[in-house]
This record gives C-alpha cells, sequence and structure tokens, in this order.
C-alpha cells in the first residue's frame, strides 16, 4: 500500500515551529532514505568520468534533451518535476526499486507533465521551495565546468534542499530568508551526520538564525475572509480535509472540501448520485454543484487522463464556465 501524502492546509495562522510540527514534518523525508540517496549521490557525482548533470532550464535548453557543453560535459534541463518525483521514491521508500544511481537519474521526470505517479507533493497541495537558489541569472552553460554543474544539479534534486510549503500564496513565504533560516536550522539537526557535505555539494554557506517563533506568525492564506463554508471545513484540515456528514447535510451537500483551486476529485465526484450537489472551497471563492452539472458542464474534465488515472483535476486559473456555480 502507497503511504500517504498529508493533504496541505488550506489556512494556518501560528507560529513556523507550530507549522513545521503540525504540518510540514508529515511529509518530510526520513533520514535514512535521505542518507541512502545522499551515498548514492556523491558516489555517481564524484566517482564518475562523464556523469549526466540535471540542472535548471536556461535560455537555450530544452527539458528532458541531453546535451554536451563546450568543455565536454553532459547536462539536461529539468522543471521542478525531479523534486516532485525525488520527494515520493523517497517518502515512499522506492529508492532501492533502481538497479543503479545512473538508472535513477535517466528516470527522473524533466518536465512537469512526465512526472507519472499515483500522488505527489504537488497534488496534495504543497509547493517544493529550496534553501538555497537553484538559478541564477547566469546562462552560459557552455561555459560551465564540472564543480558548477555539481553544485547546481546538487540545488536542483537533492532533497536535503527542498522544503515544503502550502502552494497558497507561497510567492511570499517560499524565499522568505526568515522560512528559509528556519527550515534551514531544522534540516541541520534532522540530518546532521551528513550536512557539512551537502552544503560543500551545493556550494553553499552556514545561514544565520533569523527567526523568533513565540512572534512570527505563518498564515495561508493571509487575505482570505473567513466564510461559514470555510469555518465548517477548517476543523477538517487533519482529518483528510473531509467534514463530516452532520456538517455537510447542514448546508445541503453530500460533499464539502477545500483545495488550493478549483479542483475535481474523482474520489469524491464519482460515488455521488446525479443530482447530489457537491462544494468546493477555494481562496478564490466556493463553487457548488451537482454530478450532474459538472459532467455537462465540464466533459473536457471527466474525460482528461489527470481525472481518469490521477483522480484528481484542477485549474490553475477559474475557467468562466465555471463561475455560474461560484456562490456569492
Amino acid at each position: 500500500m502507497t503511504k500517504s501524502i498529508l493533504q496541505a492546509p488550506t489556512r494556518f495562522n501560528g507560529s513556523l515551529q507550530e507549522f513545521y510540527e503540525q504540518w510540514a514534518q508529515q511529509v518530510h523525508i526520513n533520514y535514512q532514505a535521505i542518507k541512502d540517496f545522499h551515498r548514492a549521490f556523491c558516489d555517481y557525482y564524484l566517482g564518475s568520468e562523464n556523469p549526466v548533470f540535471l540542472i535548471r532550464m536556461v535560455r537555450g535548453l530544452e527539458r528532458g534533451v541531453t546535451v554536451q557543453n563546450s568543455k565536454g560535459y553532459q547536462l539536461r534541463a529539468t522543471d521542478n518535476a525531479p523534486a516532485w518525483w525525488i520527494h515520493y521514491q523517497l517518502f515512499t521508500n522506492k529508492l532501492h526499486e533502481n538497479p543503479s544511481f545512473s538508472a535513477l537519474i535517466n528516470r527522473i521526470p524533466c518536465h512537469m507533465f512526465q512526472v507519472q505517479l499515483p500522488t505527489n507533493i504537488s497534488q496534495s497541495g504543497w509547493h517544493v521551495a529550496h534553501i538555497f537558489d537553484v538559478k541564477d541569472r547566469r546562462t552560459d552553460y557552455e561555459y560551465w565546468d564540472r564543480k558548477e554543474l555539481l553544485w547546481r544539479t546538487a540545488r536542483n534534486i537533492h532533497p536535503c534542499n527542498y522544503f515544503y510549503i502550502p502552494k497558497i500564496d507561497w510567492q511570499s513565504y517560499g524565499g522568505d530568508p526568515t522560512v528559509i533560516a528556519f527550515f534551514y536550522e531544522i534540516f541541520q539537526q534532522l540530518y546532521e551526520p551528513i550536512w557539512d557535505e551537502f552544503l560543500n555539494l551545493v556550494n553553499g554557506q552556514p545561514l544565520k538564525q533569523s527567526r523568533n517563533p513565540q512572534t512570527f506568525h505563518y498564515s495561508f492564506p493571509k487575505d482570505i475572509k473567513e466564510t461559514a463554508y470555510s469555518r465548517q471545513v477548517k476543523k477538517s484540515d487533519t482529518m483528510q480535509n473531509r467534514p463530516n456528514q452532520e456538517s455537510r447535510s447542514s448546508f445541503g451537500y453530500k460533499e464539502i472540501y477545500p483545495y488550493y483551486r478549483l479542483c475535481f476529485k474523482a474520489e469524491i465526484i464519482e460515488p455521488l448520485n446525479w443530482d447530489d450537489e457537491f462544494c468546493v472551497i477555494t481562496p478564490e471563492g466556493s463553487f457548488a454543484m451537482s454530478k450532474r452539472d459538472f459532467y455537462e458542464t465540464f466533459p473536457n474534465v471527466v474525460k482528461s487522463l489527470s481525472y481518469q488515472r490521477d483522480k484528481i483535476y484542477h485549474y490553475s486559473v477559474i475557467p468562466k464556465k465555471a463561475l455560474k456555480f461560484k456562490l456569492s
């Protein structure tokens, strides 16, 4: 049975320490899995003559295409797909299913659309942020030497460089020095036996502590007005984001669930009768419709590979046809 990835909270008010203990800690990777990956990473990249370096895409490169630069090194550009894929492999203890680290590198998807997994950290509402930046303004990859390609690859795919925050308002928190310093300190303690080696791999300098967990507040989302519907589902975040039967029926819906964007979950919708209604609560408003409405208005979603195979489909931008279902 696949280990479940906890759904990210739709809102949170409290200190960073409380956020970590209640939520982020539940999706972090255990030390042994991190250690095994680290050792294999070092053996492959430090011990191979001509390894494939997985770097973040820059101008002039295409995701997934292996090229050789002017110095003779192999590099392959990616987006954030490796972070999602590697998290799943280590979180579910599947690292050892690969015959070698070289085979693992070749399996890592380079494009988000290529992430073929039963579930992943992004689908569960989490943004994968980085302690040390994976990109800068330099795009002269033709002249990057082995040392630079190594630290760029380590920042891109080494799980010690990942921390997880809810996607809601991730732009504000993913690059916040206070948040980064907090997770740096947590990881330094968790992964202490390999931390100095990791810093050397990513060409990273120790970060100074810059947090005060007693006074610092972390809120998701920080500007959403609480509604009767959101009050009903806040308590359900720790129970797979599903309100109980009494709270659902009190609003006339068979199902109510929150998500960070308009999302259709097959596991919730498909068991419903045609005229049963469900409600999706998002930062941009609540949307309620019957299963029949859903099938008639969103036939492309119903037929999509994402909905059929992964049992989930969500929009990055609310489509106009959904607005008639938005609750005032």
